[in-house]
């Protein structure tokens, strides 16, 4: 899962970088699964049956980027590398939470827990 990751970011920083050639559709797609990526990071990482994040409204990542992908033709060049960015950022924060909770739950299992 984590080179899956990598792998994403690394295309998200070479879209951020070259925004102004991606087609219309490249740029929805992108968005879409930034969003999915963020929201299955969100579902690995939760130690509970409540939601990370319950809100699901406009101050959500993942609602602003499904947003964001509903009106990619709006966005300048500028602002769709700004929203990459702010996806690259989460899944790399979401990432990092998650690689701490295997290591907890390999601690755990190791000290008989």
């Amino acid at each position: 899962m984590i080179d899956r990751i990598h792998n994403f970011i690394f295309e998200l920083f070479r879209a951020a970088n070259d925004v102004g050639t991606l087609t219309s559709r490249e740029r929805v797609k992108l968005l879409q699964r930034a969003s999915v990526t963020i929201r299955v990071l969100r579902d690995e990482i939760k130690y509970s049956e409540s939601p990370v994040d319950a809100s699901g409204g406009p101050e959500d990542i993942v609602y602003y980027l499904n947003e964001a992908a509903n009106l990619v033709d709006q966005f300048s060049d500028a602002e769709m590398e700004e929203t990459i960015v702010e996806a690259i950022g989460v899944i790399q924060a979401a990432q990092i939470l998650l690689e701490e909770k295997w290591k907890i739950e390999e601690a755990n299992r190791a000290a008989g827990g």
